[in-house]
C-alpha cells in the first residue's frame, strides 16, 4: 500500500504546481459511446492525452499531480483486461517524476474490489490506511482527498455493511434502481433533486465528515488555505443534478462553517465538466473527462498555488468548460481561484481581492489592455 500524506515542501521558487487530469477511463478498444449513446469516446486517445499531460508536466516542473479518477474504464473488466489497462495507464502517470495522488472513481471500484485497492498501484491511502487524508502542500496550503464512495453500490460484497448502508439510502430516495422487470431507467418520473441516487453515485460516512469538519479546523489553526479534491462533485451547479454525491449538502455544510480557509474543490465524473462559485465564494471545478476530448486536442491542467491565498487553473485543451453546455460551451483557458470572487468580477476587483495594492494592480491592468489574466503575469513575473 502505498502512503500518500507525507508533507510536501514548498519549491525553490516561483508557485506550488499540481498536475491535474481526470476521467482518462483508458481500454485498449476501439472507440464507442456510453450506454445512451449520445457521448462519443475516444479510448486509445485517452492514453495519448496523458503522456501529453505527464510530458508538459514534467517540462513545467509541477511539484505533484492529481488524478481525479477513473483511470481505467469499466468495459475493462468485461473484456477481462483490467490489469493490463490499469498497468498501461500507471505506466505512463510514472513517468511523471513527482508525487502522484489518485482518487477513487466509480471505473475503479467497477475494475478492482476494496480489499484489492492497496495492491493495485493506485496511490488512494493515507497513511493510516484511510482513502481519506490532508496534506500540507509547502508553507500555505492544505489538500484534503475524500472517499465519495465511502457508502455505495459498487466496490463492496453485497453483505457488507456500506453497501447495506447504500441500499437503504437509494430505497429510500431511488427504488426503481431495484427493479427487475427489465433494463433499468433510473430517472424515469424521479424529481430532478432525486437525480443523485443513482448506483454511479455514493456517499462519505458521517465518521468522514466529522473527520473533514476537524481537518479543516486544523488547517485554519495553522493558517492555511484548503483545495478540497473529489472524484464526484458537491454543487450542482458546477456539474449536473445526477453527477453529485448523495449528501453532498452534508459536506457543503461543513465546507461553509469554513469560508476563511477553503478555496475551491475540483472534481471529475461529469464528463462534459462545469464552474460554478457557490453563494459563500467557494470555486467549484468539474475538469472534462480525458476519454470525451476530440482526437488530436488535449484535456488536463496545472494548477498554480500562490503563497498569498489565492490559486490559478491553467487549462490544456477543453479541461474545463461552461456549465450546462453538454460540454459544448465556452471553455476556460484560465481561472483566477480567490476567495469570495468569482471570474465575472471586475478585473481590478479580482486583482485587489488577491492581495495586489489597488494602485499597481491598475497600472497592471493598463499595461495589459484589461486582460486581467495577462495582469496578473505582470504582477507574478
Amino acid at each position: 500500500m502505498t502512503s500518500a500524506n507525507a508533507d510536501l515542501l514548498d519549491p525553490e521558487s516561483g508557485p506550488f504546481r499540481i498536475g491535474l487530469i481526470a476521467d482518462i477511463q483508458y481500454a485498449d478498444m476501439d472507440d464507442g459511446t456510453d450506454f445512451a449513446g449520445t457521448e462519443q469516446r475516444h479510448f486509445r486517445n485517452s492514453l495519448r492525452i496523458a503522456e501529453a499531460a505527464v510530458s508538459c508536466w514534467n517540462d513545467t516542473g509541477v511539484n505533484a499531480v492529481v488524478q481525479l479518477g477513473d483511470l481505467i474504464d469499466g468495459c475493462n473488466r468485461q473484456a477481462d483486461a483490467s490489469k493490463t489497462a490499469l498497468q498501461a495507464v500507471l505506466s505512463v502517470l510514472e513517468r511523471s517524476i513527482v508525487r502522484r495522488f489518485d482518487l477513487i472513481g466509480n471505473h475503479e471500484l467497477y475494475n478492482i474490489r476494496r480489499p484489492e485497492l492497496p495492491t493495485s498501484g493506485l496511490n488512494c491511502f493515507g497513511a493510516d490506511g484511510l482513502t481519506y487524508y490532508a496534506v500540507h502542500i509547502g508553507s500555505h496550503w492544505e489538500a484534503i482527498f475524500l472517499d465519495p464512495y465511502e457508502f455505495a453500490l459498487i466496490g463492496f460484497p453485497m453483505d457488507h455493511p456500506n453497501y447495506l448502508r447504500a441500499k437503504s439510502v437509494i430505497e429510500q430516495h431511488n427504488p426503481q434502481v431495484f427493479k427487475d422487470d427489465g433494463p433499468p431507467d433510473w430517472f424515469s418520473g424521479l424529481p430532478e433533486e432525486k437525480h443523485r441516487y443513482v448506483p454511479f453515485n455514493g456517499s462519505v460516512s458521517p465518521e468522514q465528515l466529522a473527520w473533514l469538519e476537524k481537518a479543516l479546523v486544523q488547517a485554519a489553526a495553522d493558517g492555511r488555505r484548503t483545495l478540497i479534491f473529489t472524484h464526484i462533485p458537491l454543487f450542482r451547479p458546477a456539474t449536473k443534478p445526477k453527477t453529485t454525491v448523495w449528501n453532498c449538502d452534508e459536506l457543503l455544510a461543513v465546507i461553509h462553517r469554513h469560508t476563511d480557509t477553503v478555496v475551491a474543490v475540483l472534481a471529475g465524473h461529469d464528463h462534459e465538466g462545469g464552474y460554478a462559485v457557490d453563494p459563500v465564494g467557494v470555486h467549484h471545478i468539474t475538469m472534462n473527462s480525458a476519454l470525451t476530448a476530440n482526437v488530436g486536442t488535449d484535456c488536463f491542467a496545472i494548477l498554480e498555488l500562490y503563497n498569498d491565498g489565492w490559486a490559478r487553473f491553467v487549462a490544456h485543451g477543453r479541461a474545463c468548460v461552461e456549465s450546462g453546455t453538454c460540454g459544448q460551451g465556452q471553455a476556460y483557458p484560465e481561472l483566477l481561484l480567490t476567495r469570495g470572487e468569482g471570474n465575472n468580477e471586475a478585473p481590478l476587483a479580482q486583482l485587489v481581492a488577491m492581495g495586489f495594492d489597488r494602485d499597481v494592480a491598475l497600472a497592471a491592468l493598463e499595461s495589459a489592455a484589461g486582460d486581467v489574466n495577462a495582469a496578473v503575469s505582470i504582477l507574478s513575473g
